[in-house]
């Protein structure tokens, strides 16, 4: 037995473990929904809880209009519980996408590799704890490293710093900044065991490309998990002041979204034209034999010849691509998530002006 024949499992390591996210929905009797809502609720509940204790600020003030209004660093402290809350759901929305497509994914491996298709269904393998725990402390040390930065920027001593709004963010932050760099470091060990998977273990039957056609909707859903955090981001330009966090932030979500789909589909078409080009060089070498005998009179080779010729038509013109119509429809329509809440915050407001005001869009 060849090496080759024993390493997949091995490098694919099959045991796993579900990390803190996965298990926070596992754990807790709530459902899928009232879980996210409970951790929103936590994360801005506190924000608005400490800011009224503090008065440092208060969460809104009476405009000079009279009516009362959410200050900037709320409004900073919404889509900050927002992002948290979206990043830990996306993680579980993750989880329960392998185990939807746990069957059509293991309908394209080969026997030897269902395994480990099992297995990436699973969790997260046991030889990557050390790194989750490492992002998880280098998240913590960065969210306190922007506290430090944040006094500094304020121009306010640390005690005054806790006696404010500050005290969420320092509390906050750390968390914010961990459950960021898990979810890099996920997408980075997602395409890596992927591209492993197709490597060794995808069965690639010209005949049959539909059934790689699980690979586009992974990509696609895993892409569209990035877009809903970009949407989610661009609440922060509602405030152009903090533009200089949301587009770098927005830039790296829709980059992750691109990484996401090339990491289930690239793997799959190298491995698609590989075999395209195989067969193509097969029948290349069927032609060439069949074209010796048909400029000799044999009208047999003649007629084989001529079948060949449609079968290399035929060859050259399967797709590559995991990517039905369907898939890239879908994909087409994500693009548009990351513009929703800038045309949602435009059409409330404006309607909030046509009942208040009586004005017009």
């Amino acid at each position: 037995m060849t090496e080759s024949e024993v390493a997949p499992e091995h490098v694919l390591d099959l045991e796993r473990f579900i990390p803190a996210e996965t298990a926070l929905y596992r754990w807790s009797p709530l459902g899928f929904w009232g879980t996210t809502l409970a951790v929103f609720i936590v994360s801005f509940g506190s924000f608005a809880l400490i800011a009224q204790l503090t008065g440092r600020p208060h969460v809104g003030y009476v405009n000079a209009a009279g009516t009362w209004q959410l200050n900037t660093v709320s409004w900073i402290g919404f889509v900050l519980s927002m992002i948290l809350t979206t990043g830990v759901a996306l993680t579980q929305i993750g989880r329960r996408r392998w185990e939807t497509e746990r069957a059509n994914l293991l309908a394209a491996m080969e026997p030897q590799g269902r395994a480990a298709a099992n297995a990436l269904c699973d969790g997260v393998p046991v030889s990557w704890r050390r790194y989750y725990w490492m992002l998880t402390i280098a998240g913590f040390i960065g969210g306190l490293i922007f506290n430090v930065f944040m006094t500094h920027a304020e121009g306010v001593t640390p005690l005054e710093y806790i006696q404010s709004i500050g005290l969420w963010f320092l509390l906050f932050s750390p968390w914010l900044y961990a459950v960021g760099m898990r979810a890099g470091l996920s997408l980075a060990r997602e395409g890596r065991e992927m591209r492993k998977l197709v490597d060794r273990h995808v069965v690639i039957d010209l005949y049959h490309l539909e059934r790689l056609d699980i690979f586009g909707r992974i990509g696609l859903a895993a892409a569209g998990s990035w877009l809903v955090m970009a949407g989610v981001l661009l609440l922060f330009i509602a405030d152009p002041r903090q533009a200089w966090i949301a587009v770098p932030a927005i830039a790296l979500a829709v980059l992750g979204g691109v990484v996401a789909l090339t990491n289930a589909v690239r793997p799959i078409q190298r491995k698609v034209h590989a075999a395209k080009a195989a067969e193509l060089a097969e029948v290349h070498r069927h032609m060439a034999q069949a074209r010796e005998r048909t400029f000799a009179g044999d009208d047999m080779a003649a007629s084989a010849l001529a079948g060949l010729t449609d079968y290399e038509v035929w060859v050259e013109r399967r797709p590559e691509w995991p990517i039905s119509t369907s898939v890239t429809l879908r994909f087409s329509l994500y693009i548009l998530i990351p513009i929703l809440p800038i045309l949602g915050s435009y059409l409330f407001e404006k309607f909030a002006d046509r009942i208040i005001y009586g004005g017009v869009f």
